[in-house]
């Protein structure tokens, strides 16, 4: 917030954006300030927001974040350390998307119990209600996640591209129905981080209520 409003009206030269506390108070002078009115800029101050956001360490993000969390009733006060494991997870997978430290609700699904996962009705419908085969093809996925060795991202995609082909099917005839299933959603970051952050037991609940309600 400082850096941004430093810059309204004044300007170290014609490149220079970031300074730090220090770089701001040895370089500003009233000089320098330009007799113009300043215009407001809500999107650079986003920009500058993005930015510092996204060099803090994952620990100081998590103590920003934690707070929305507990103020939505979606972790204790104080959270327990499951939460805060599962709070860090999610915030490491959505990384970039979490612009401000209030977009950790953007992803309140992946603290709700899974049995009160709620559905955009439109991408339920859509992913998983009207295809023919997308009740059959999550099924028989369900069953290969059960039996999966590792329950890492990267072998989550192992295991869903060696199914689709033995399906003879395109990778979106699975995905879409199953990002759907566990989320409640029908966008959000990679499929297979989410399974990941999920864990097995958890995954396999959601796509099993998700059958149940077909």
């Amino acid at each position: 917030l400082l850096n941004y409003l430093l810059l309204l009206g004044w300007s170290l030269d014609d490149k220079t954006e970031r300074l730090d506390r220090e770089a701001m108070v040895r370089h500003f002078s009233l000089e320098r300030v330009q007799s113009s009115p300043a215009s407001f800029d809500p999107a650079k101050l986003l920009a500058f927001q993005e930015q510092y956001l996204r060099e803090l360490p994952a620990a100081r993000k998590l103590e920003l974040c934690l707070p929305y969390l507990k103020r939505a009733g979606l972790v204790g006060s104080p959270p327990t350390d499951g939460e805060r494991a599962l709070a860090a997870a999610v915030l490491d997978a959505a990384a970039d998307r979490v612009k401000v430290a209030g977009d950790v609700l953007d992803y309140a699904d992946f603290f709700t119990p899974d049995d009160e996962l709620a559905y955009d009705p439109k991408a339920f419908d859509k992913r998983l209600a009207r295809p023919p085969e997308a009740a059959a093809l999550l099924a028989g996925f369900r069953d290969r996640l059960a039996a999966a060795a590792s329950f890492d991202a990267a072998a989550l995609e192992d295991e869903l591209r060696a199914y689709v082909e033995e399906r003879g099917v395109k990778l979106g005839a699975v995905i879409h129905a199953l990002r759907v299933a566990t989320t409640g959603k029908a966008v959000g970051f990679g499929m297979f981080e989410i399974l990941e952050v999920l864990g097995r037991a958890r995954s396999l609940a959601r796509i099993d209520r998700a059958l149940a309600r077909l």
